[in-house]
């Protein structure tokens, strides 16, 4: 099965933070720019998805949403340039008891749900951030692997493969997953699980 691969860099300065997106060089190292996004280090409900760090050109917004099956959770839409819904996903409470659990949705394409691979590595990441109010040293000090499947099957993964490298590395199995929604989860996620 062809895969393919993106990378997502973040850069904190003071109390913002900078989120670079590119498409991998083919050595498994970041490429071509293909995104660029920024927030204040407080996950507010708006995070703006640009071509590139002028933010002229907008190519994704993410709004948090309390639609259809997003109700019962933290959960999040995404939207094209034009204003048109890519997607949703939110985190599942319950199910993220021992492993953080997110729900993902592509209209036409299904639901997935993308689970933490380690239990240990979720624990040991929840322990850090009790001591650690703004999440920082504890997402530095930790890796984390979100495994997105449908019918146990492999979709797409998120992980941050080292300690203190604030670099995460996006595999995609299936064609049809809209990388514009994917990015959107893909910084979504590091803000909400640093914050």
């Amino acid at each position: 099965m062809p895969t393919s691969t993106y990378h997502v860099r973040k850069t904190s300065l003071g109390l913002k933070r900078k989120y670079r997106i590119c498409a991998d060089d083919g050595n498994g190292k970041p490429g071509t720019s293909l995104g660029y996004a920024e927030k204040q280090l407080k996950m507010s409900e708006k995070l703006d998805i640009y071509a590139d760090e002028q933010r002229g050109e907008k190519l994704v917004s993410i709004r948090e949403s309390s639609k259809g099956w997003l109700a019962a959770l933290t959960g999040y839409e995404a939207f094209d340039r034009e204003g048109h819904v890519l997607g949703s996903f939110g985190v599942l409470p319950k199910k993220s008891l021992d492993r953080t659990t997110w729900e993902f949705e592509q209209p036409g394409f299904g639901r997935l749900t993308g689970t933490e691979r380690s239990i240990a590595t979720a624990r040991g990441r929840r322990l850090l951030m009790l001591f650690d109010t703004v999440g920082e040293i504890a997402g530095a000090l930790v890796k984390y692997h979100f495994d997105f499947t449908r019918d146990g099957e492999p979709v797409f993964s998120i992980d941050k493969p080292k300690v203190f490298d604030d670099w995460y590395r996006l595999t995609v199995h299936e064609d049809a997953v809209d990388r514009q929604l994917l990015f959107a989860l893909a910084v979504t996620m590091e803000a909400r699980l640093r914050g």
